[in-house]
């Protein structure tokens, strides 16, 4: 391996782009040759234009080895594990990163740099499964994880869970939605809705966070807790990414076989020579990924120093607490601890024989789910394996693809196909299980979908079939359906603000896909979910509304603080602070939270009287805010009365600003040339009429006179 200080995120990477499986003719493969000739040599060859379907089942794809750049046996190991589990390259592969892009462009930097990362993964991905590359080098991926975490950095040898638990994390953070849900109510039909603990009392919903990282790798564990002295059980749910299950000693695996049964106890054949070994005390059996995990769900006592503290008693006591699995994930991600940190550190090599196909995860669930129909077979698909010591080692991958079944061997970029008997021998320290899917759901999805008129209508019915509405499901729940074992409920919450109303503008198109009245109620009514969102919804969100205005409310109010600061001013505005408060509440609050209402400075003086009350200090009764800031209050709220002063002091005399001044003399000055304007124009409108009355009256008289001859 070759260490380097330092990574040029747009230096072009160079990998050998002979195809891996090549059928063409000899004058083809010599036109190649040229073509590859006339090429520079660090200009990578363009990927096929293929669709993403057609990449995820291209069955030349996923052969594709990832280059060292310097320790980095532990991101390619986890990388090909991670690349070869069929629904999160689905998933990836249909991901619209032009929204998540936009998204991304008014957000902090820290979240800017987290969307990097998952382009980086996604672009690698499709490097990966196009099939045209033999070797590709992850340089800007492994650049971006440098800018995120500063502890990989220095081109060390790191370790693989970790940074894998970081990769899905980040990936989490940059590509969530937001959602509300109901605390009386149950997430996905698990048992967290038996959860007694703190949060029962609260029945306001709350905003919950999904990605597609948490909807592949997300589980819940349950922890019942319960207590010696008052026997009261304390239930607290938890989600995980992975599971970190620890290699059982010989006093532990009496206490599993005890509690569990027999069937925790597992037993894995044995050569002769192993037999021999283990008789004479050099080599321990081995033990299955089955007692690893019953050993898991096996029972703790909780006491001195661990002891636990019981609400209830208000002391800290001894208690029982048992472990289980409430929500099975679509991926499960096993990590087995092989590393033990005491005194000087070693490393666990005894072997843990796992299954290739139809691991049940069902005993290891909570009692009240393991009677009620949840898919809980997995097949393998990725394995990590680390050898060497704690100070040093390498990680190779081994992974399974879902379109061929085939297993090959990743060691960076030396790819080679392997026997799943090579595989089951392995020393494990990652496991990547994929939740078997049940080929009749995925017939019943595509028929609904598809033929919602031809199939029976189980919503309400409209006279005249011309004019039934359509409705819009998401495409990620689409995506949902066609690469995870079960979809879960119709997901359409991003289709919809966080209050669950459809926004207005979204049509057929990258987001959702119309389907007919006939096919929405058939889906609705076999999986649930929702909410309804007709083509032509009209809507508006009330809510949102507000939001919007009380942003845009506080960045005028803000700006105009820093124009006042700067410019200066010569008198104080000042506003009682009960008002403030309760304007900052609603500025800064909840949806729910109620407006302040006009500006009301009555608390600052006597009742029914102008006279200020006594005893008024700033900061507690009263605050200053300069003049425009006032008056972009007084314009979106209105209220009073004005209390100005030179100094923050409301028992200074009252005080006129300048420009108040100027403003009132300007006013008295128009008023008066108004008025002299006026007193002249009748001056010379009087003046005008003396001078030419004798003329009127000489042409009257003549008129009479010719009138009476």
């Amino acid at each position: 391996m070759r260490n380097r200080d330092s990574i040029d995120a747009h230096e072009p990477e160079t990998e050998e782009s002979r195809p891996v499986c090549s059928t063409s003719s000899n004058s083809k493969e010599s036109d190649e040759r040229k073509e590859r000739k006339s090429r520079p040599s660090n200009q990578a060859r363009p990927p096929p234009a293929m669709t993403s379907h057609q990449m995820y089942l291209n069955e030349y794809g996923g052969r594709t080895g990832l280059a060292n750049i310097g320790n980095t046996c532990f991101l390619n190991a986890s990388l090909q594990a991670l690349m070869h589990c069929p629904p999160l390259v689905g998933m990836m592969l249909s991901m619209d990163l032009f929204r998540y892009r936009q998204r991304a462009l008014g957000a902090p930097p820290l979240l800017q740099r987290k969307y990097l990362l998952v382009e980086q993964f996604v672009l690698v991905l499709r490097r990966i499964w196009g099939g045209s590359q033999r070797v590709c080098a992850p340089k800007g991926l492994v650049q971006r994880n440098m800018d995120l975490h500063t502890e990989f950095q220095n081109f060390g040898q790191h370790d693989s869970q970790e940074f894998t638990r970081g990769l899905l994390g980040c990936m989490h953070e940059a590509v969530r939605f937001f959602a509300t849900y109901d605390y009386t109510k149950p997430l996905n039909g698990d048992a967290e809705g038996k959860n007694k603990g703190k949060n029962e009392s609260r029945k306001k919903p709350r905003i919950r966070e999904f990605s597609v990282i948490s909807d592949l790798f997300e589980g819940t564990l349950r922890s019942d807790v319960k207590c010696s002295r008052c026997e009261t059980v304390s239930t607290v749910c938890e989600s995980f990414l992975d599971l970190s299950l620890e290699i059982p000693k010989d006093p532990d695996l009496k206490k599993v076989e005890q509690e569990r049964g027999e069937q925790a106890m597992t037993t894995v054949k044995q050569g002769m020579l192993s037999t021999f070994t283990n008789y004479l005390g050099l080599t321990s059996p081995p033990l299955s990924l089955e007692t690893l995990l019953h050993t898991f769900c096996t029972s703790s006592e909780l006491s001195h120093p661990n002891q636990y503290l019981c609400e209830v008693c208000n002391d800290k006591v001894d208690a029982h607490k048992v472990l289980s699995i409430s929500r099975l994930p679509e991926i499960l991600c096993v990590h087995i601890k092989r590393f033990s940190y005491h005194v000087y550190g070693s490393k666990v090599s005894r072997n843990v024989m796992f299954k290739l196909k139809e691991l049940d995860m069902a005993p290891y669930l909570h009692p009240t789910l393991r009677g009620k129909q949840v898919l809980s077979k997995y097949d393998l698909y990725g394995v990590v394996r680390h050898s060497g010591g704690l100070s040093g080692g390498h990680y190779v991958a081994y992974a399974k693809s879902h379109n061929t079944g085939k297993w090959f061997s990743f060691d960076d970029h030396i790819v080679t196909p392997v026997t799943a008997e090579t595989v089951a021998s392995q020393q494990a320290y990652i496991l990547m299980y994929v939740r078997k899917s049940d080929p009749a759901l995925t017939r019943r999805i595509s028929r609904a979908s598809s033929g919602g008129d031809t199939t029976p209508v189980k919503g309400p019915q409209s006279t005249e079939q011309e004019r039934r509405p359509r409705y819009l499901i998401s495409r990620y729940w689409r995506h949902k359906s066609q690469y995870m074992s079960d979809p879960g409920p119709i997901d359409n919450r991003g289709l919809c603000c966080r209050h669950g109303i459809p926004m207005q503008g979204i049509s057929e198109g990258r987001l959702a896909f119309s389907v007919s009245e006939g096919g929405w109620w058939n889906l609705h009514a076999r999986y649930g979910g929702g909410p309804a969102v007709p083509v032509d919804a009209r809507t508006l969100c009330r809510k949102c509304e507000d939001i919007q205005r009380r942003r845009a409310e506080k960045q005028r109010i803000v700006s105009l603080e820093k124009q006042s600061a700067r410019s200066g001013g010569d008198a104080w505005y000042l506003v009682s602070e009960r008002w403030m408060r309760e304007w900052r509440e609603y500025i800064l609050g909840m949806d729910d939270t109620p407006g302040p209402g006009p500006i009301s400075n009555s608390d600052l003086f006597e009742e029914n009287s102008n006279t200020l009350r006594e005893g008024l200090h700033p900061a507690r009764h009263y605050r200053g805010i300069r003049g425009p800031v006032w008056f972009a209050l007084i314009e979106i709220y209105g209220g009073g009365p004005e209390v100005i002063r030179k100094r923050l002091h409301i028992y200074d005399p009252p005080y006129t600003p300048r420009g108040r001044e100027i403003s009132v003399h300007m006013e008295e000055e128009e008023e008066e040339e108004i008025e002299s304007q006026e007193t002249a124009g009748l001056n010379g409108v009087n003046r005008v009429r003396e001078k030419h009355q004798p003329v009127a009256n000489e042409s009257a008289n003549k008129v009479n006179e010719q009138q009476a001859k």
